[in-house]
């Protein structure tokens, strides 16, 4: 059986290795803070507010059709799009906030909720925004209901432009502090992100630091520690 790993966890890395190693390596879970349950509420408050139009299973085939047509424009609700892509024997999986499609193009929008926004896309964002990119382009895309997900195939935006993009809200207003313009996906710069992870779940590469300044404020400091 192939080891599921979460595409958002693809974030850690950018910021931190051994984070990445300690949650998807050694099962340690983190405590959920008081910022990881503001972002899931405010997660839920999006979903509830997207006035997309939902889809049903008999619709199914259509919507495929839509997706793949090079001249259809779609917006897709918040949190339906699920994303599986297979590498060197581990299984990455993760699920879209958005996406929208405008002819050949195709753009992946993230919503992050922070207190405060540095203003520009930051490097733990590109890692998990790419992974989600490289599963539409070579992997497989997936609508959900629910728990259960109707799968359409794989490799439905290979011959389109994937790009990506982060909006950053206020973890408890809602106000828009940042959104970062379309970048275009690059297969050439994710190949050594996507390397370096299975390099690390395989136990063969040293997890390295990365902001050595917020240690003191990670959840798994002592668990680090005592590697």
């Amino acid at each position: 059986m192939r080891r599921a790993v979460p595409i958002s966890a693809l974030a850690s890395l950018g910021f931190c290795e051994r984070y990445f190693y300690l949650t998807q390596v050694c099962g340690i879970k983190p405590k959920p803070s008081g910022a990881m349950i503001s972002g899931t509420k405010q997660h839920l408050a999006s979903k509830r507010l997207d006035t997309a139009r939902r889809f049903s299973v008999e619709e199914m085939p259509a919507l495929k059709k839509k997706l793949t047509d090079p001249a259809s424009v779609v917006v897709l609700p918040r949190e339906v799009l699920r994303v599986a892509f297979s590498h060197a024997g581990y299984l990455f999986r993760g699920q879209v906030d958005k996406l929208v499609k405008h002819g050949s193009e195709v753009v992946v929008v993230d919503e992050k909720f922070v207190l405060r926004s540095v203003g520009r896309l930051r490097r733990s964002h590109e890692y998990q925004l790419s992974g989600y990119c490289h599963g539409l382009k070579a992997g497989d895309a997936g609508y959900a209901f629910g728990r259960a997900t109707r799968w359409l195939g794989k490799g439905l935006f290979s011959g389109m432009v994937v790009k990506y993009m982060v909006v950053e809200r206020h973890r408890t207003t809602r106000e828009v502090l940042f959104a970062s313009s379309p970048k275009l996906y690059s297969a050439e710069a994710f190949a050594p992100v996507l390397e370096r992870a299975v390099g690390i779940l395989r136990r063969e590469v040293e997890p390295s630091y990365r902001d050595g300044a917020a240690c003191g404020r990670c959840s798994l400091a002592r668990s680090c520690a005592a590697l």
